[in-house]
């Protein structure tokens, strides 16, 4: 698959959407995923995708977004690849706040490690869509 179309998929997964993709054109339909959006906002758009893949049931299909588990184990997995111990203590502590995502992503934004990090929670939210895919797929 192509990899503009990955990566189009993961930044809409990335971003709390659910993900409708056509197995034969490609094209990619997408809502906010009402778990985490108010649904309310966006019914229109939801509306709009669902009667689509409906429409051509065969044809869609369903990526939801991973499990915060499973995003948390990638950064997890990730900091463990950090060799500077300060900033790895750093990055642990901010795991083990209330606040995981969030200090995680301000205190590696705010270090030498960022575009380290993008390009490997990209590579690994990579394989994630084509192991789902892999499932799915016939």
């Amino acid at each position: 698959m192509d990899d503009a179309i990955l990566f189009e998929i993961i930044d809409l997964l990335d971003s709390g959407e659910i993900v409708y993709l056509h197995r034969q054109t490609k094209e990619i339909l997408s809502y906010p995923d009402p778990q985490r959006w108010p649904e309310s906002e966006y019914i229109d758009l939801i509306e709009s995708a669902k009667a689509r893949a409906v429409a051509e049931p065969d044809q869609f299909v369903v990526l939801d977004p991973p499990d915060p588990r499973d995003a948390f184990h990638i950064m997890e997995d990730f900091v463990f690849t950090v060799e500077d111990e300060h900033l790895r203590t750093r990055l642990l502590e901010a795991l083990d706040s209330k606040k995981p995502f969030r200090y995680f992503r301000s205190t590696v934004e705010d270090s030498p490690l960022c575009d380290a990090w993008y390009d490997f929670k990209d590579a690994r939210m990579k394989a994630w869509v084509l192991e789902m895919l892999a499932r799915v797929w016939d």
